[in-house]
């Protein structure tokens, strides 16, 4: 994510807050918050926060409400969809924890804190329960009422649900971290959230894990978003071991933005599944 920006947009510029619509990504590393327009106003979206800083749990949750009180415009009544970028999330089949709660004590028993901080998003087979620092939860519901609030991991996971005979592994990839779903037929095989400081090392947990849920490689698609240039120098090297390797640009106006941004605002209208 970029520095915070020098100067916002005044909030008399968003007043008929139902033409716009607020999108927020949130993370270890920084907050980002978007305004997306009506078609019909013709206008470009506008980036309303930007702001990086070192990746720790300690202070986080006073960054994220300082970023939030310090730029008012986001506390109208917008629309929203909200990204917890966490890389602890705990994937649950949804016929043997129906309910958040259940979801949420599984979550515990496995990371530990506190039930009343996890967040839980319902894709129907399966529940993703996360959470990022103790007390967002209630922060969010507290500062985006209706808002829906989604793990980075559920919506590359829905984005994957497409016909196909093939197995199908997303990466999304971040500054310091990325994502890795693995799908066999649009059945969850895995979901996980790793580090990485070269590229070699995300080429080999791609490789290890397909190799773990023996997903054979000449069967399966690789599909990449996020850093456009790791990315497309993976996907160079890796691409001869592959059925397909395909890269995924997400982009508002011309810049680029998280792919779970992008996937929450470009979300098919008929899919309903969110956390509050």
């Amino acid at each position: 994510m970029s520095e915070k920006i020098p100067q916002n947009p005044t909030r008399s510029d968003f007043l008929d807050t139902g033409q716009w619509h607020l999108a927020v990504d949130i993370s270890k590393e920084g907050f980002g918050a978007w305004l997306l327009p009506e078609s019909s106003l013709g206008l470009n979206p506008r980036v309303i926060i930007s702001q990086a800083w070192n990746p720790s749990e300690e202070g986080l949750l006073a960054r994220i409400e300082d970023a939030v009180y310090d730029n008012p415009t986001v506390l109208d009544d917008y629309s929203a969809d909200i990204i917890i970028e966490s890389d602890r999330q705990l994937w649950l089949p949804a016929n043997l924890y129906p309910t958040d709660e259940e979801c949420a004590e599984a979550y515990v028993n496995v990371y530990g804190g506190d039930i009343l901080d996890v967040m839980v998003n319902d894709l129907g087979k399966e529940k993703c329960a996360f959470m990022l620092v103790p007390g967002l939860k209630s922060f969010m519901q507290r500062s985006f009422p209706g808002a829906r609030i989604w793990s980075q991991q559920s919506l590359l996971r829905e984005a994957g649900i497409q016909p196909t005979d093939a197995f199908k592994c997303l990466v999304d990839i971040r500054q310091s971290s990325f994502d890795l779903i693995l799908l066999d037929k649009n059945e969850l095989l895995c979901a996980t959230s790793q580090q990485w400081k070269s590229h070699s090392e995300i080429a080999y947990v791609i490789f290890n894990i397909i190799k773990t849920f023996k997903a054979t490689p000449l069967k399966t698609e690789i599909i990449f978003s996020g850093i456009r240039a790791v990315r497309q120098s993976i996907g160079k090297v890796i691409a001869p071991y592959f059925k397909s390797v395909s890269q995924k640009s997400h982009d508002l106006d011309g810049k680029e933005i998280p792919t779970a941004v992008y996937l929450a605002i470009n979300r098919k209208k008929r899919y309903a599944y969110h956390t509050r």
